[in-house]
């Protein structure tokens, strides 16, 4: 009875860890026509997770809204997706957690699930954080697309032009923030953009149109013009994402992000904690990397099935997540 007990556990963990989630959906290193489509385009698919914002285009005929995965899955780079909800009977609300079924696609190059059907799990579960990342990166990088996220010390550029865009800088580069969420001149009171204006903070959610990246606050209450409390935000130095293929043999892609020059380390243990092997321990670029373990200790040499714990340390940021390896 414990074998089987034991058995029953270990089919419940792989079963949970191999479920299809956002991050399958979205991860990819393949540039393709340039907007790095889905590795699972065309595919039909279920996943759960959290939404984050939604009235995405101002409510329409659709109400399409974005979620991430679950907080144990993980949160940041590759977790976020828009949803283009055709489900008449369903209208999710920020903090639901729900059941999406349906078709990955590629619209110009922005990842959605179309053709859905949505079901409520359950209503008011607290939203993830949204992760801090710069202006040099939401204006590059494939991996913040559909992700709640937030700017810092924020100086305006240029004005809002006549598609609602305007431009920011936070002194490494200069990205575009839009109003699909809700227009600016329509909340009471008006939020006016002028040149030089300041903001400590302006969150929302990364989109990807017109082969430009943009922040798109999701209500009046993304925008922080004075003071701000630091209990409120994430400051993410970087971000570790879940290994892909989770179970694998013999090979796990392992993808991370560095918004800073700080050294980078990411060290495999094993269940009794002792160190199997450092499998990266340099200082990246600011961006997206990803290492591949081959399921070898330092000196080469294979290891046994089970399962391994990946820590990652950059700067001041560490977490550490779970993988197993079947052989």
């Amino acid at each position: 009875m414990k074998k089987f007990k034991i058995l029953f556990f270990v089919l419940f963990v792989i079963g949970s860890l191999s479920a299809t989630t956002i991050y399958d959906i979205q991860y990819t290193t393949n540039a393709g026509d340039g907007t790095y489509p889905s590795p699972m385009v065309d595919q039909e698919v279920t996943i759960t997770g959290i939404v984050t914002a939604t009235n995405y285009g101002h409510g329409g005929e659709y109400q399409s809204f974005y979620m991430c995965d679950l907080p144990e899955i993980g949160i940041g780079a590759w977790h976020g997706i828009m949803i283009f909800n055709t489900d008449a009977e369903q209208s999710p609300e920020v903090g639901d957690e729900v059941e999406v079924s349906g078709t990955v696609t590629e619209y110009y190059g922005l990842t959605e699930i179309g053709y859905v059907t949505v079901s409520i799990v359950s209503s008011g579960n607290p939203v993830p954080a949204p992760v801090s990342i710069i202006c040099s990166v939401l204006s590059t990088t494939e991996n913040y697309e559909c992700v709640f996220a937030q700017l810092t010390d924020l100086t305006v550029v240029q004005e809002q032009d006549e598609f609602g865009q305007w431009l920011v800088t936070d002194g490494t580069g200069i990205c575009q923030v839009d109003d699909e969420f809700f227009y600016l001149d329509t909340v009471d009171p008006p939020i006016v953009i002028s040149e030089g204006d300041t903001y400590p903070v302006i969150k929302g959610i990364v989109d990807y149109s017109y082969n430009e990246f943009g922040m798109n606050p999701r209500s009046p209450l993304d925008f922080e013009e004075s003071g701000f409390s630091e209990n409120e935000i994430v400051s993410v130095k970087a971000s570790l994402s879940s290994n892909f293929p989770n179970p694998f043999n013999p090979e796990t892609n392992i993808a991370f992000s560095t918004v800073s020059n700080d050294n980078t380390q990411i060290v495999i243990y094993n269940m009794r904690g002792q160190l199997v092997k450092t499998l990266v321990d340099k200082t990246y670029p600011i961006g997206s990397h990803s290492e591949v373990w081959n399921g070898t200790d330092e000196n080469g040499r294979s290891v046994s099935s089970g399962m391994y714990f990946y820590k990652m340390k950059s700067g001041r940021y560490t977490t550490t997540k779970k993988m197993i390896l079947m052989k």
